[in-house]
């Protein structure tokens, strides 16, 4: 299959699918999803078994941000640079333990719930993708700095729906491994109940912005609706206003 299929249509037939998925799952009753995944994930941080690797997680989410959107300021840390990939090796390796543990428990035991074929999947994928990832900072010296001027490029011309997959060419199979890999993780996380906990999280937040407007909204409405009502009495039944 050519590059360009790899990795300039598969992007975008992830977040399609992730789309479609998602609001299809949000629209059939979401609630008991939500509040089954939302129990489970709570017992887990009440563990302290997926704490630390869901620190690990963010922190690569945070890192690979920072590497697409500030290649500039990164090269230019020189000494700097050293420690942001110890730190953000470290990261991977601690989200490295929770998907193993996650992988182990849930698909090799089959303890709880069990995993179904796609939550396996899931599983399978991001396993590989975390471990190409850490593959990539072990075999590659100084992957954050040449990253921040190719990869990067990459990312920007998706991010502007013009994507340009010339600056992939020349890259290494474990760096394909991982990029391809992550399309394919952010295509199944919309079948698996994690989604639940993302929708969740989203329709709070929306909530909350939106909360105030609404407020606002019902204080107007009500006074409009009351006059409305009043004009509309007075002209049905003008007698009653003698």
């Amino acid at each position: 299959m050519s590059d360009h299929a790899l990795f300039a249509v598969a992007p975008f037939i992830s977040i399609v699918v992730l789309a479609v998925a998602a609001t299809f799952r949000a629209a059939h009753d979401p609630s008991v999803n939500v509040r089954r995944s939302l129990s489970s994930a709570s017992v887990g941080w009440r563990a302290g078994r997926y704490g630390l690797p869901a620190i690990g997680f963010l922190g690569v989410l945070l890192g690979h941000v920072v590497m697409v959107a500030w290649p500039d300021q990164l090269l230019r840390w020189d000494r700097d640079l050293m420690a942001f990939e110890l730190a953000h090796f470290a990261l991977g390796a601690a989200a490295f333990v929770g998907v193993a543990a996650a992988v182990r428990h849930r698909v090799l035991r089959r303890t709880g719930n069990g995993a179904g074929l796609v939550d396996a999947a899931f599983l399978g994928v991001l396993l590989l993708t975390v471990v190409s990832g850490l593959g990539i900072a072990v075999v590659y010296r100084w992957a954050a700095a040449w990253s921040a001027e190719t990869v990067t490029r990459y990312a920007r011309s998706l991010l502007s729906l013009q994507p340009n997959v010339d600056a992939l060419e020349a890259m290494p199979y474990l760096v394909k491994l991982h990029i391809f890999s992550s399309f394919i993780v952010i295509a199944l996380l919309a079948f698996t109940r994690l989604i639940d906990v993302v929708l969740n999280v989203m329709l709070r937040a929306i909530g909350g912005v939106m909360r105030p407007f609404v407020s606002i909204l019902n204080r107007r409405w009500k006074p409009l609706q009351e006059r409305t009502l009043r004009s509309g009495r007075s002209l049905m039944w003008p007698e009653e206003e003698d």
